[in-house]
């Protein structure tokens, strides 16, 4: 199948008249990607996608939070936009569940970091983007806020219906594309290894970092970078919206494009049906309260989804090796009597964790606030829905007279072991209940100090790119509240556990020296 490039040079010569906010880029190229042939809807929808990038742009040196001075850093961005190969449809719009619209304020950054050669040409990586957009195709979509005045009619049942609604975001599957974003790193693939081991950290420099808004109808749900390394080796960073799925459903979808680049068979996901409006949360007479595992924002963000955070937040790494493993297992068995639940990896990592922030973060009223956890559970399989948020979420208390900074973490392990958990929708019915139309945005990742298990995803075998497996693979979130987060999985070996975390300013070193310490690390 032949795919055509359109190259804008001017914004003025797409729009007679360009928007004032975007007047200012009139001399930028931008690359859309179309096939088969672009027809009239094709050239509208790329002229779309023009201002859309120039809105959407982030200055090169501040993209990742990495200077490009650096030689870790990226620099010469390139962006372009993927298109699916067939038009979705005519006015199809993707309905959000609340359990998806409870993650509107986080993101899922995925990193596959490749050893020489591993330099494709941007021509084949995108190639089999075209049938892969055709199997997700909301992921393709914009998002948009329903009227009122859409879902009532005048009489009282149908208006109450659509307050109900009031201006609930939605995706409006119009074929917008993903953003591929084009960067090159001065450093060799080991050289980069080497830094990320010694002080971690860097994957965040190799995905792109930008968040939905203030203008929703001009933001990608997904995008894709393509870092570049002197030796010839390659990274592919993810950032992807979690209101389209969690990290299965996110790992599920990467992997499918593995698969066509690869040349395999690739069976279509099943997706909701677009048409239909997913179940909306409970009555307020239903539900509890919220649950202590997230907190509402203290006021609504509007249409710039990001988390609203009193500190400043930085991406933390750390590796923790088999033998590490074993040893922290074999310190945290029993003796003399059975455990009442199930201790393993993920939850003396997490325990580990917990107590070395507590100790970092003090007494006072920091204290009280690193007593209680938020515990998130990925499925181990791919979600059969294909793009969904169905982990669990759960929270758990320290009790007692001692700080968790000063608790052993065997203790610890146990309790976030025995956690509560429930499903994300049912934790979605008690937070959004009442809103009554009305915006209510809720911090899930960071509303306390947040764990998240991803210890069931194969996340090293599920992209391999023609039979090359990557040499580092890390997959966190993003848009984080002050309490921090941490996602847990496996290493490159299986046996091993990688940490990706964002915690505040001035912990990061702190918590890396706790850890190196306990873990008996030289």
């Amino acid at each position: 199948m032949l795919h055509f490039m359109v190259l804008y040079m001017s914004i003025g010569e797409v729009y007679t008249n360009p928007p004032a906010q975007v007047s200012n880029i009139t001399r930028q190229f931008h690359w859309i990607w179309i096939s088969p042939p672009p027809t009239d809807r094709d050239r509208r929808v790329a002229r779309a996608m023009v201002v859309e990038a120039a809105v959407s742009g982030s200055p090169p040196l501040a993209v990742g939070g990495v200077a490009g001075s650096s030689s870790m850093g990226v620099h010469g961005h390139r962006l372009s936009t993927v298109v699916p190969s067939s038009v979705t449809g005519e006015e199809v719009n993707y309905e959000l569940a609340d359990a998806d619209l409870l993650h509107k304020l986080h993101y899922l950054r995925a990193v596959h970091v490749f050893r020489a050669p591993a330099a494709f040409a941007m021509e084949a990586l995108k190639e089999p983007m075209f049938p892969w957009l055709d199997m997700y195709f909301p992921v393709s979509g914009r998002l948009r806020r329903r009227r009122q005045a859409e879902d009532g009619d005048g009489d009282g049942k149908d208006d109450a219906a659509a307050a109900a609604v009031g201006r609930r975001p939605y995706v409006r599957c119009n074929d917008c594309g993903v953003r591929v974003v084009e960067v090159a790193c001065d450093a060799t693939v080991e050289q980069w290894l080497e830094a990320e081991a010694e002080r971690g950290g860097l994957c965040k420099a190799l995905a792109y970092d930008k968040v939905i808004g203030p203008e929703l109808f001009f933001s990608p749900l997904l995008y894709v970078q393509v870092t570049s390394f002197k030796c010839g080796g390659m990274a592919l960073g993810f950032t992807w919206a979690h209101v389209i799925g969690d990290i299965p459903s996110a790992a599920a979808c990467f992997s499918k494009w593995a698969q066509l680049f690869s040349g395999k068979k690739a069976p279509a996901p099943t997706l909701r049906d677009p048409l239909a409006m997913p179940p909306s949360a409970a009555s307020p007479a239903s539900v509890a309260a919220p649950p202590p595992s997230v907190k509402a924002t203290a006021a609504p963000v509007g249409d710039h989804w990001a988390v609203p955070t009193t500190r400043d937040m930085v991406p933390f790494s750390f590796h923790v090796t088999e033998q590490q493993l074993q040893g922290l297992l074999l310190s945290a068995a029993p003796e003399g009597h059975q455990q009442r639940h199930v201790v393993g990896p993920f939850e003396l990592v997490s325990a580990l964790i917990w107590r070395a922030l507590a100790a970092i973060r003090g007494p006072g009223g920091e204290e009280e606030a690193t007593r209680t956890v938020t515990v998130v559970k990925t499925e181990p399989t791919p979600t059969p829905a294909g793009l969904a948020n169905e982990h669990r979420i759960g929270h758990v208390v320290a009790t007692g007279g001692s700080s968790p900074g000063t608790v052993d973490v065997a203790k610890l392990a146990a309790l976030l072991a025995g956690a509560h958990l429930e499903e994300a929708s049912a934790v979605a019915a008690a937070a959004l209940a009442g809103a009554e139309g009305e915006d209510v945005d809720v911090v899930v990742y960071g509303a306390n100090l947040t764990f998240v298990d991803a210890e069931g995803l194969a996340v090293y075998d599920g992209l391999e790119l023609a039979g090359r497996r990557p040499a580092h693979v890390e997959y966190a979130v993003d848009g984080v509240g002050d309490g921090g987060a941490a996602v847990v999985h496996r290493d490159a070996g299986g046996r091993g556990r990688t940490v990706a975390a964002v915690v505040r300013r001035g912990e990061a070193d702190r918590l890396r020296a706790a850890l190196r310490d306990a873990l008996h690390v030289a």
